[in-house]
Formats: C-alpha cells, structure tokens, sequence
C-alpha cells in the first residue's frame, strides 16, 4: 500500500482532530483544511488531497519553537499547489493560531526554519534549500519515530556535502536522491517532477523550488486560448497576477540564483523577464479590462510563443525528446547546474555508482535496512570477517556500479562496491564485488588459478576472494568475488592538473607525460604476458579503462608524479587462441598486441604537447623494464612455476595455457629488439593515419 496513504489514515486514526476548519484563498480559489493533534504535533491537512497524491502534493515541515515561543512539537501541513498554500496562512496565524511570527520575520523563518517537501512516488522527497543541515537531520529523525515513516518513504532530494557525509555515515546514503547518467534515467526523473500548481498548466518542479515551464508546455498552454478560453485565462493569471500573501506574480517572485517561482526554460537569465513576461502581462491586462477579444488572445498567445521559439538559447530545448533537452532540464531540475555554471552543463554521474540499502552499524553490528538484499548482506559479513580483534566496522555504504553495455535492471547488475570505515582506519576502505562472468562449474577456482600464477610473475592485480551464495531463484549457486580497490584512476580519469606546472599552471610537465607513458608500456608488457585477448571484440582489453595508474607526490621534484599502474581485472587473460609453439605465432601476437598498443599511445599523445616518437620511446623503456622483471622471476622460480598443476576441470586447459604462457614470456623478453622494431612500425601506421585524418 502507498507509504502517505497508510500515513494519512493512521493520523486520522489516531490523532485528536482539531474543532472547525480554516479556509482560505489561494491560486484563485477558495480552499478548507483540517488538522489532528498527536502527542505534541499538529498535522494539517487540505481537504481533499489525500484524492490528489499522484500530483507531487506540497508538504512543510516545522518546529513549533519556531512559530511560536517555548511551543513543543512539530508541525506538518500536506496541501495541492505550491508551498505558499499553506506557508501564508500558517505563518500569520490562520491555522489555528499556531504561530506568532511578525510580519518582518515570517520571511527569514520561511527561507531557513520551513523545510519544505513533496509527495513523489509515495515518499516525502525533502528539498533542504536554505534550512540548516541539522534541522533536515532533527526533521527526518522525527519522520521515522513521531510520524511513524519508514527509512524508504523520506528522501533528501538535495545532494550537498554535508547531507551526503551525514548518511554515508548511517550507511544510507541510498537515502540521498541519486543522480541519473542515462538519458532512460533522466526521462524517468523528468516524468516525476511535473507539477500543476493550480490551472491546467504542467511544470518540471525542481529541488530548489522553481517549476519551470518548458516551450513544449508553453505550447500546449497556448492551444488552451482555442480549445478552453476559460482554462487559458485561469493558466495566465497564475503566471503574472499577484496573489494574496505576495509581492510578485510567480514569473517575477524571486526563488533561486535569479531564477524565479516559475520560470521559462531554455532562455538565457533574465531574457524571460525582459522580453516575455512583460508581454504576458499586457495580454493579462488587455484580458481583464476587456479590451481584447477571443480571436485576438489567440493571435496574440501565438505571437509569444513564437517569441519564445526565437529566444530560445538552442533550438533543440524546443524538443522534449532531444538529449539536449532532457540533460539540461535534468541539470535544473536537480540543482545541479548551480554546482557547475561556468564550467559547462556536465551531469554529475556520482562515478557511475549508486547506492543500494545496506545496514547502519551499531557498535560494530549490522542493523539492515528494509529493501537490502542477501547479496548485500552477503557482503557486508564477510567486510566484518576481515576485521582484526578489537576493530569493527563503524560504517559502510554499498553500491551498484554500473556499465553502459549493461542492460540489467537497476540492483540487479554485475559489479558492486562497498566503501566503508572501521574504527581503527582514519580514511575509508573501499572493496569491489562482482559477479563471476560465467556460472560454469569450477569457474571461481579457474579465475583464482590464474590470478595467483600471475601475481607471482609480478603482475600487478589485487588480491581477490571468491564469495558464494545461492540464488534465492533457482538451485544453481552464484559464484561473486570481492577484491581491493586499486588506488589511483584510470586514464581518462586522471586530473588535467596532474600534468600542470608546479610553477606555471599554463604550462604542461613534459616530464610527467612520458613518465606516464612509460607506465603504459609496463601495463602493455602485463598484458602481453597474461595473453589478454576476447574473442568477442578481437581486442587485448588494452587501454579500456582497466589499467589503473598510481600517483605520487615526489619531494625533490616538488610535483605530483606518476608511481605505477596495476591492472583492475584479470578477464581475457589465458585468451590467446593459438597455443602452437612456433616463431609464426610469435609474430602473429607481437603484430596483434603491438599494434594495439600504438592505437592507444597515439590516443594519449594527441592530448598532450609531447611528439609522437618521445612518449614511444619512454613506452618501449616501460615495456621492456616489466619484461625482464617478470622473466627474471621466471628464471629464479623456474620449478615451482612448470610444477604448478591446479586440480581444475579439464575443460580450462589451464595446464596447457599456463605453460604457453611462460613459454611466451620467455620468448618475449628474449625478442625484445624485435618487438621494439615491430612496434615502432606500427606507431609510423598510426601517425601517417592520424596526418591523413587531420588533413
């Protein structure tokens, strides 16, 4: 059953209701409330909305102190329409004399004591706005006992510093409004917040308080002049008349950052109010005077609809359907463009993660969140398995990383990862779970088999454990396994400042680009070695984001360096086809990978002011120093490694596969000079098609 309606019900169940009703006028029409005392708190309702949940209902959320001098207990209101429905009538005294706020001060106790909140998909979504921090936490603390809410019905719509450091450390971050990263997802988001205040008109409403008009709706708003005069006429006086309580009409109010309590999308600050607003006004004006008949309105609404479309500060946003239109609303919608305006309208994409429920620990034991699933109780046990006597965990977070080529439902995905902090550890932890890529029996052990073989070359990877749980659908077990997060980030990821002068900031570290280059070639050597390959893309899994590089802070150069790069997954390794031991399979892998390897260099090197033939050598260095550091562990260990024979089924081949793979290792160290040849070959390739494209 929906979350407000067992909540509504339970109230009037429960509470004491309070003699007679207020009515009021507001948005042009007259409206009743009723209220019901439990314990210390009032909750007041607007007749009638419990029919209208579906319609992002407004709710305010105050302490009575402050209304009103040593009062105890908090008051809630639920009303259709926007927050000023019941914000004026509650502040002035109407509801039941519950407050005593000057007329000077109703304003500041609106903007920082007044939380204000929405019914959305019933939950009560909170937009913190201007309220202190510790009040959003004190109000929803008093949701989930007093109002007798459950930890999935309230979410903070807000994404700021302090809200997300408070429930991180609940382990509810998922409690956070998440942030969407595919256009599915923002659709979605979009489809929530619309919103009618009163007339037939349909807005985005955003965490800040704005409900923006898009031009599609401006349209359909226009079309009322012909089909319903009377619901045009209804829909304009709620842009531009001033009600009761107000100063401004909504397209004039001032709401947020200079955007306004309605405010035209897609036009640049302050076009609206110069250019069209004003010309809405006059057509009011003409309206109520009667100076203008019906043909009249509707060639003049047209007019300005037109004047929209040419204001318009890019084409797309007058497509509801266009990206464009979708990301940049979403951005608005969310509060998110204020947090990045000047830097270009980029959505944050939380690292591509979102949290799941989990457990808030208490005194170091789980306490589970309703909607948390076995895989992440799963997970969350064995984080407490690692500890060491006398530390526990104080908190952890777990979330869904999430893959563009995934199409698995939301929760239901691959990889997940669980960030937490024990008592004894004064920066978090992070570990990454994720499910085997194939259910096949003794699949776990195949992976681990070659993870450890590696490790002891020297390649560089995590430690890795497998985890086991049974499906809670079907009989077949589901094999996960958890590893470290590796420090550092991948290539794309790395920040542009990383390769800034530590003197000059304009300037580019030549120094640090090769270095880097030189790391990629000790991650191209691993990768040679393992005999990466998948048969699906016919590609090493080179330079995809897997190669995770470490940086440094070097004293005696005084700048942040690179340190070393360590690969994140061992999938493709053993994937070589051809197992032949002969000098055409040699060539054949060296001309595969090599030419892979100056595909991705020459990716690097065009975003960098280095030549093309500088960052090769240093990746050849890189290359061949990690060749003959993994074969010279080769020789020192030579018996244990041909002695290692893993009880595995027989369909692996490991046996097979792991002595090629020495054998190739060998080779490929004793071929250097070949492999240098073959490699700038392949680099002149790629720079004669670079020339070729650019020209």
């Amino acid at each position: 059953m929906n979350p407000i309606r067992t909540f509504l019900s339970r109230i009037r169940k429960t509470g004491a209701k309070r003699p007679g009703l207020v009515k009021t006028v507001a948005m042009g029409r007259e409206r009743e409330f009723e209220a019901w005392d439990v314990g210390q708190d009032t909750y007041i309702f607007e007749v009638g909305v419990r029919d209208h949940l579906d319609e992002r209902p407004s709710v305010l959320l105050v302490e009575k102190a402050d209304l009103k001098r040593k009062a105890k207990g908090r008051v809630m209101t639920m009303t259709t329409g926007n927050h000023s429905v019941a914000a004026f009538p509650l502040l002035d005294g109407r509801f039941w004399k519950l407050s005593h706020v000057p007329s000077a001060k109703r304003g500041e106790t609106l903007m920082h004591c007044i939380l204000c909140a929405n019914v959305v998909c019933g939950t009560i979504e909170i937009s913190q706005r201007d309220v202190p921090a510790k009040r959003l936490f004190k109000t929803d603390e008093w949701l989930l006992s007093s109002a007798g809410f459950a930890l999935p019905d309230i979410v903070m719509g807000e994404r700021n510093d302090a809200t997300l450091d408070h429930y991180r450390r609940l382990g509810q971050e998922w409690r956070v409004k998440q942030l969407a990263w595919t256009e599915g997802e923002m659709k979605v988001a979009l489809a929530a917040a619309k919103k009618r205040i009163s007339a037939k008109v349909t807005y985005y409403h955003s965490m800040k308080g704005v409900h923006f008009l898009s031009f599609s709706e401006f349209c359909r708003f226009v079309a009322l002049a012909q089909s319903s005069p009377d619901d045009f006429v209804k829909a304009l006086r709620e842009m531009v008349s001033v009600y009761e309580g107000n100063v401004y009409s909504f397209t004039r109010m001032p709401k947020h950052r200079g955007h306004h309590e309605i405010e035209l999308f897609g036009l640049q600050r302050g076009v609206a109010l110069d250019r069209i607003v004003p010309e809405l006004d006059k057509l009011m004006e003409a309206i109520a005077l009667g100076r203008i008949g019906h043909l009249g309105v509707i060639q003049r609404a047209e007019e300005i609809a037109s004047l929209y479309e040419s204001l318009l500060s890019r084409p797309e946003l007058a497509d509801e359907t266009s990206p464009v239109f979708v990301e940049q609303l979403y951005m608005y919608i969310t509060g998110e463009i204020y947090s990045v305006q000047g830097e270009g309208a980029t959505p944050a994409f939380d690292d591509r993660r979102t949290a799941l429920p989990g457990a808030t620990f208490v005194e170091g034991r789980p306490v589970f969140h309703p909607g948390a699933d076995d895989r992440s109780e799963v997970l969350l046990s064995n984080i407490r398995g690692l500890m060491s006597k006398d530390e526990i965990v104080e908190y952890a977070n777990v979330y869904e990383l999430r893959s563009e080529d995934e199409n698995a439902p939301f929760g239901k995905g691959r990889t997940r990862e669980i960030v937490y902090k024990t008592n004894r550890s004064p920066i978090e932890r992070s570990k990454v779970e994720k499910r085997l890529s194939m259910a096949k029996r003794g699949y776990a052990s195949y992976m681990l088999a070659r993870i450890e073989a590696f490790k002891a070359l020297g390649v560089a990877l995590s430690e890795y454990k497998i985890l086991r749980r049974r499906a809670s659908t079907g009989r077949r077990p589901l094999d996960y396994f958890i590893r470290d997060r590796l420090e550092g980030e991948p290539m794309d990821s790395i920040p542009a400042n990383y390769f800034c002068s530590a003197d000059d900031a304009a300037c580019e570290e030549k120094e640090v680009v090769l270095a880097l280059a030189q790391l990629m070639g000790d991650a191209a050597a691993q990768n040679m070695a393992m005999k990466k390959f998948d048969p699906k893309t016919k590609s090493p899994l080179f330079g995809i984001g897997k190669e995770i590089y470490e940086f440094e802070y070097d004293i005696m150069a005084a700048r942040i360096v690179p340190k070393k790069v360590a690969t994140c997954s061992v999938r493709g390794s053993f994937g070589w086809p051809d197992l032949a031991y002969t000098d055409e399979n040699l060539q054949k892998m060296a001309q595969f990978y090599l030419a892979y390897y100056a595909h991705a260099l020459k990716a690097y090197q065009r975003h960098h002011k280095v030549t093309m033939q500088e960052v090769a050598e240093r990746f050849m260095d890189g290359f061949e120093y990690r060749t003959h550091a993994m074969e010279w562990q080769l020789s020192v260990l030579r018996d244990k490694f041909e002695d290692f024979c893993p009880k595995l089924p027989a369909s692996y081949a490991f046996n097979r596969k792991w002595r090629f793979v020495l054998w190739s290792l060998e080779r490929q160290e004793r071929r250097l000079p070949i492999i240098r040849k073959i490699f700038f070959k392949k680099v002149e390739i790629e720079e004669h098609e670079d020339t070729g494209h650019h020209s």
